[in-house]
């Protein structure tokens, strides 16, 4: 790990001074997206470049420039036109709310409750902070901007939410207005919220798994709330997943996003925006680990400021930091069983197995990804997507069922002997008879040996002869090298492992597959998932199966055209295949 923390350094990669260079290049680069021309309609308002249209980032630009305003040793801090441009940015916000005190976000959802909120979770820590402050001006931001605070209240309570998280939101939000202005009438619908219980299972995964997004910002607001209403007990969700995310983290300080049900489930993302709350809890709990991993994140992506200052704007007392650090983990294993994920790191290989995903099984190394998938060609139900996992002494041991949504089987329909229209076809369905067939069912053991994972998949036999496909799904960008081929992996290109075993490598990280077979060239398998963002390696088979797939890493030798053991145990540069 690149970035691996020394308890006895003298200071931390996380600090005060440090994050504030980060925010003062936010500013710089957001200053010329703010319009400020005295007759423009828009003025005050901030332009987002993914849509050229002002509102969309506005409380975030306001929450930089609030900060940058507010933190002493910034370069903006107590600028003349940083106020202005503040008190501008509270006349458009003022110009484009609703009736209702609720603001539009503009890609999607309209006079919007958990948008608003989600503006009011950022500004709010700059209002409390302007009250603190002792700068000139700092009573006119307290003002303009506690209006625009108060206003909201009655919006954010009528104007319920779309995802689970957006609750979490509304509570901090509100939570936060009612600390400012204690008369607001917010506390009946944060405790209505508050009454459906958070919505976390034991291994510390929120409803939407999602590792990239969400994750943070349900922690980000249960941990305001928590202090805004003065109830600690809601960070034990928080310190749950907190936990269970550093194990979902890669070497490069990537996440685990297969397994999210929201917009980040597949991308490439270094979850910065946990920065803030591991380092809050850092300091509530005297908790060295999280301080390590909030050092770490920091070091990737500007910090995400402002919000990893926003616990030093909060509290400034935390500006000196004598907190210890403890080294991080770099080799685990770990059970989530209410999540059906297991999680493996050794340094620089991990890997992820888990149940409900249409990629059971992927394994990072290095600059290298590969998911594996597998499908046969059987009713359009055949997606291997694992119903149940299990972790034995030897293994992990996924099941697939292969029964379909409906039936204990794919199935043919039979007629009801009358009329059905085209409107009535589908209601029709559930009078008809089925012929149910028999499912084809699926297992794969997964055991991890010295440098990699044996991968054994065995089916069951409803029919011989059924093809079968186990697809390896590669990052692009490497090289292929079998016994006769190299190609270059390049995104939407496929090809075939037809015996013996291929090298994937990008500089020097490598991973092997194999052994390969041969018994089909579907090259797109009817209803299996298409990977158009891929390098795609297929070996092919009908059924029965029962094949054990070997994956292993290690570095890549231009000398040997061979992937070399890991330094672990390696004793004179031997191969892996």
């Amino acid at each position: 790990m690149a970035s691996k923390s020394d308890p006895s350094r003298s200071e931390p990669m996380l600090s005060y001074p440090k994050l504030l260079p980060h925010l003062d290049a936010q500013i710089e680069s957001l200053l010329p997206n703010q319009i400020t021309g005295e007759t423009h309609p828009d003025r005050g308002g901030f332009v987002n470049a993914s849509d050229g249209m002002p509102g969309g980032s506005h409380f975030g630009c306001v929450q930089a420039l609030g900060f940058g305003w507010l933190c002493e040793g910034s370069r903006y801090y107590g600028d003349p036109d940083i106020h202005r441009r503040l008190l501008l940015a509270a006349a458009f916000a003022r110009h484009i709310r609703r009736p209702s005190g609720r603001f539009d976000l503009i890609t999607t959802n309209w006079d919007c409750g958990p948008y608003t909120a989600f503006g009011v979770q950022a500004v709010s820590p700059m209002v409390s902070a302007a009250r603190r402050s002792p700068l000139p001006g700092s009573e006119e931001i307290n003002q303009q901007w506690g209006e625009i605070i108060q206003t909201t209240v009655p919006g954010m309570v009528s104007g319920g939410f779309h995802t689970p998280n957006h609750r979490w939101v509304l509570v901090s939000a509100l939570a936060q207005a009612l600390s400012l202005f204690p008369d607001l009438d917010a506390l009946p619908t944060i405790e209505a919220y508050l009454a459906e219980t958070i919505d976390i299972n034991p291994d510390g995964e929120y409803t939407e798994r999602s590792t990239a997004v969400y994750n943070a910002i349900c922690n980000r607001s249960l941990r305001l709330a928590a202090e805004c209403l003065d109830r600690p007990e809601l960070l034990d969700p928080v310190r749950q997943n907190l936990d269970a995310s550093y194990h979902l983290l890669h070497e490069d300080g990537s996440v685990v996003t297969s397994l999210s049900n929201r917009q980040d489930r597949g991308k490439t993302v270094v979850p910065v925006g946990m920065i803030d709350t591991y380092y809050a809890l850092a300091r509530i709990d005297g908790n060295e680990f999280y301080a390590s991993v909030a050092d770490w994140l920091s070091t990737f992506a500007r910090a995400a400021v402002p919000w990893s200052l926003e616990p030093f704007v909060t509290h400034p007392e935390w500006r000196h930091d004598d907190l210890s650090r403890s080294p991080l983990p770099e080799s685990y294993e770990r059970v989530m069983p209410a999540s059906g994920v297991w999680r493996v790191r050794r340094h620089s290989r991990s890997a992820t197995a888990a149940i409900g995903i249409t990629t059971p099984f992927s394994v990072r190394h290095g600059d290298i990804d590969v998911g594996v998938k597998i499908c046969a060609a059987y009713f359009g139900i055949a997606q291997f997507r694992a119903d149940r996992i299990a972790k034995t002494e030897d293994n992990i041991r996924l099941e697939f069922d292969g029964k379909g949504r409906r039936h204990d089987g794919p199935t043919y329909a039979h007629p009801v002997g009358r009329a059905v229209s085209m409107e009535d076809y589908r209601d029709v369905m559930t009078e008809r008879e089925f012929t149910v067939m028999e499912p084809l069912q699926m297992a794969l053991e997964i055991a991890e040996v010295d440098d990699g994972f044996d991968l054994r998949l065995v089916t069951t036999e409803p029919f011989d002869n059924i093809p079968l496909e186990i697809l390896f799904a590669f990052s692009p960008g490497g090289t292929l090298h079998a016994d006769s081929l190299i190609a270059e992996g390049a995104t939407g290109h496929t090809a075939f492992l037809r015996s013996g075993y291929a090298i994937y490598h990008k500089g020097s990280d490598a991973i092997s597959v194999g052994p390969g077979a041969s018994d089909h060239r579907m090259r797109d398998m009817r209803n299996s998932e298409p990977e158009p963002t891929a390098f795609r390696l297929l070996t092919t088979f009908v059924t029965p199966v029962d094949h054990t797939i070997q994956i292993r890493t290690g570095a890549w030798s231009e000398a040997t055209e061979s992937i070399l053991l890991s330094t672990e145990n390696a004793t004179s540069g031997e191969t892996a295949i």
